[in-house]
């Protein structure tokens, strides 16, 4: 009749928690469903938003490029207006150059004042242009036109260019000093060349365009009429030289598939797993509620039996330790602690035993329950006021009813006490994991041999490993071979000296994946000691996008400077060459003409020849004088700057470039505002030059006397502020030092000897003044002085 009554308990018990299961399934549904809507949404706004923004940048990059073409063709028309004439040599030198650094020019060209094409750039694939009057093309001539009668630069609408194709005319007029018009330079673009030429190729693969000029659609073999009907289509405007240029920009099919419609797939199938497992986890926790029920009511039964007994009867799991489900109330007398403390396992039996009998206990009851028989012995154990007892226990295993797993049951007389469970460890080992598991960061435990003990999920998912894999593995896997080869010595030579290269301190570094590809980290690693056990932990972060940064922003100022510098060294070329060229040409033709006089006996006119030479040299002098002084004196843009703020600008922009060399940029510097007079960039440009020499010097020395550069400031009497630089590199040698700061003197190998040449000049137009001193016991100190701003107030 009992098992009946439970048979229907339990059918009834079941339905409920099914019941339980579908509404929690049905509730996950409904919120999952909501969250899908909710993304797709969002995500459909990102890509209208990120559609719109990238037409707006195609329209950008469009125009600014028009406008550097157009004053590029300003600047050669100006450099043959100063000269009135232009040779072949040096045609062809800045018209490829203009070619070679402008992307996406079919040809430039030489027009005369009749529109006759003279010179084309370049000559092949432009045969046909050459000799060409455009007078033929009606819209290559209206522009012309209008450039001639207007002085200014003019633009054609899109014309069906000689080579095929629909193309645009740039057209800059060259005008005399009478300002008649001589000429054009002119440059002819064709649109399908032009923009694969300036968009960038992946925006080009990931969206379709179009362009439109005045109304015209413009045709090319990247565009397609679809994207009109798309509803991603976003469209911009712009006017360049009072013509309408329309961009639209809109997302291909398989980018939107890609980016959006894949992802909200892959989420509704997510989200049909999760609401299984919902369900799944509803019925097995109330199910599980269910067998807790039972065994707490089995447990009172018994409590009431052996609530009178002597001593203390038990019934513990067959476990490391014998964690108790039962116990009678003799236990608290016994042992010192209550039943509740046992059958909450925050006491366990087996913690409580006396350490040198334990193994035997722990033998005797496994063989036991091996053979299936009682046991019986005696033992000590430690009580709750630390007193020793000896204890006298039988059992025997017994299979539960329940659960059908195997239990001990048994009698204790005259036992005191039982330790703390261990399950607090446990409880604070999962919390800890719990915690280090979800870090953002990589968390890799080691031993003091470098094999890999724990790692966290982060680090799991960063490396590509699974927790197998690197458990019990070197963590010289997870290091470049030239690192891994090193990673011992670091670990050996702490341990021994106890002087932290790595341990200790946080730095970057290159890690490897699973599949060999290296990308960068910041690892911080601390020692922990317990016992006579060393383990260290590593705090590792990607930082990859930070690096990338860095690299792009270190690249673009490298790329501006370097394009300065060629700009300024072609035209302080050509301006030498164009000036000079004339009176040495007329010193040679009156030489020629002295030695003719002197061959035909006429000394009398030898005076006046020696003064035509004396005339152009000394024109020569003044011409290579006047060059001098452009490249050092002029209208500079000066401003009051804090003197803390200069260097902590210069040192954002070299820390990218210490970082690659694996350099430490330190920083002393006064507390108080100090205010200079200069102009700004010239000054960090002085800076950043003697940082980057002296950074390079200590990485040919390869970092032997140290990995640290200083940039200290402090303030010198009378009034000036003094900024130096020291480097533990190699120095300088002896037969640099008194031309040190002399133009075209190097000391590197390929240096064009002009940094420091240029640096000095910079100074001493400030009011300051350039030093080298030798660093102690290496290296080198490079300083300057500037005057401080009048009104700064004065310090002590």
């Amino acid at each position: 009749m009992m098992t009946d009554i439970y048979k229907q308990s339990s059918a009834a018990f079941s339905k409920r928690v099914l019941a339980y299961s579908l509404l929690a399934t049905f509730a996950t549904a409904c919120l999952i469903a909501l969250s899908l809507f909710y993304i797709d949404s969002q995500g459909r706004a990102h890509i209208d938003r990120l559609t719109e923004n990238t037409a707006k940048g195609v329209a950008s990059l469009l125009q600014q490029d028009l406008e550097n073409k157009m004053m590029s063709l300003s600047e050669f028309a100006q450099i043959s207006q100063i000269d009135g004439v232009i040779s072949e040599q040096e045609w062809q030198s800045i018209s490829q150059t203009l070619y070679d650094t402008n992307r996406g020019y079919q040809a430039i060209g030489w027009l005369d004042a009749d529109f006759n094409i003279l010179k084309v750039t370049p000559v092949e694939g432009n045969e046909i242009a050459q000799r060409f009057n455009i007078s033929a093309n009606p819209s290559a001539f209206i522009a012309a036109t209008k450039a001639k009668n207007e002085k200014r630069i003019a633009i054609t609408s899109p014309l069906e260019s000689i080579h095929g194709g629909l193309g645009m005319g740039i057209y800059v007029p060259m005008i005399d000093k009478q300002e008649n018009v001589t000429g054009f330079f002119s440059s002819l673009i064709l649109f399908e060349r032009y923009l694969e030429a300036v968009l960038p190729e992946n925006l080009l693969s990931e969206h379709v365009l179009y362009l439109r000029i005045n109304g015209q659609l413009i045709q090319a073999s990247m565009l397609e009429n679809n994207a009109l009907e798309t509803p991603w289509l976003h469209e911009v405007s712009i006017n360049i030289k009072d013509q309408v240029w329309t961009v639209g920009v809109a997302p291909i099919a398989q980018y939107l598939t890609y980016a959006h419609f894949s992802k909200i797939r892959i989420l509704f199938i997510l989200g049909i797993a999760l609401c299984i497992l919902v369900g799944l986890a509803t019925f097995k926790a109330l199910s599980a509620k269910r067998k807790t029920d039972i065994i707490s009511d089995e447990r009172h039964k018994v409590e009431h039996l052996l609530k009178n007994l002597p001593g203390m009867a038990y019934q513990s799991y067959n476990k490391v330790d014998w964690p108790m489900i039962l116990v009678s109330q003799g236990c608290e007398q016994l042992t010192g602690y209550t039943k509740e403390e046992f059958e909450n396992h925050k006491i366990l039996w087996g913690k409580i035993i006396y350490p040198d009998d334990y193994i035997r206990v722990r033998d005797k009851v496994n063989e036991a329950v091996a053979n299936q028989c009682f046991f019986e012995l005696e033992y000590r154990i430690l009580s709750k006021n630390n007193g020793v007892r000896l204890v006298w226990e039988k059992g025997e295993a017994v299979r539960s009813l329940v659960s059908d797993e195997l239990v001990l049951e048994g009698f204790i007389s005259d036992i005191s006490t039982i330790k703390q469970a261990e399950k607090d460890l446990i409880v604070s080992r999962e919390f800890s994991d719990a915690i280090v598991n979800s870090v953002v960061e990589a968390v890799i435990t080691i031993d003091q041999n470098g094999i890999i003990k724990r790692v966290n999920q982060a680090a799991l998912h960063m490396f590509d490993y699974t927790y197998e894999e690197l458990r019990g593995q070197p963590v010289s896997i997870l290091m470049p071979e030239h690192d891994a080869a090193r990673h011992q010595q670091y670990i050996a030579k702490y341990q021994s000296s106890n002087q932290a290269k790595v341990i200790g301190s946080g730095r970057e570094l290159q890690a490897k994946r699973k599949d060999g590809s290296l990308f960068p980290i910041h690892a911080s690693i601390n020692e922990i000691v317990s016992h006579d056990k060393v383990m260290y932990v590593g705090l590792l972060r990607d930082i990859t996008l930070q690096r990338k940064a860095d690299d792009e922003k270190r690249l673009h100022i490298e790329q501006m400077a370097h394009t300065e510098r060629l700009n300024s060294l072609g035209e302080m070329a050509a301006g030498i060459a164009h000036e000079v060229n004339q009176p040495l040409t007329a010193i040679s033709l009156f030489s020629q003409s002295g030695k003719k006089l002197c061959d035909q006996q006429r000394f009398d006119r030898l005076p006046d020849i020696f003064d035509k030479l004396s005339q152009h040299a000394k024109r020569a002098g003044d011409i290579l004088e006047r060059m001098q002084s452009m490249t050092k004196q002029g209208n500079r843009k000066k401003e009051r700057v804090d003197c803390r703020v200069l260097i902590n600008e210069v040192v954002s922009l070299a820390e990218p470039d210490a970082r690659m060399r694996d350099i430490n940029i330190q920083v002393e510097m006064m507390n108080t505002p100090t205010m200079l007079y200069v102009d700004l960039v010239q000054v960090q440009q002085v800076l950043l030059n003697l940082l980057r020499n002296g950074m390079e010097a200590m990485q040919s020395a390869g970092l032997a006397h140290g990995d640290t550069i200083a940039l200290v400031c402090t303030i010198e009497p009378p009034r000036y502020v003094k900024i130096a630089i020291k480097d533990s590199g190699s120095g300088v040698a002896d037969d640099m030092l008194e031309k040190l700061f002399s133009a075209f003197s190097s000391t590197k190998q390929k240096g064009m000897g002009i940094g420091l040449s240029i640096s000095k000049s910079i100074v001493e137009e400030h009011g300051g003044s350039i030093h080298y001193a030798e660093n102690t016991p290496c290296g080198s100190i490079f300083y300057f002085l500037l005057p401080i701003d009048p009104a700064t107030p004065k310090q002590t």
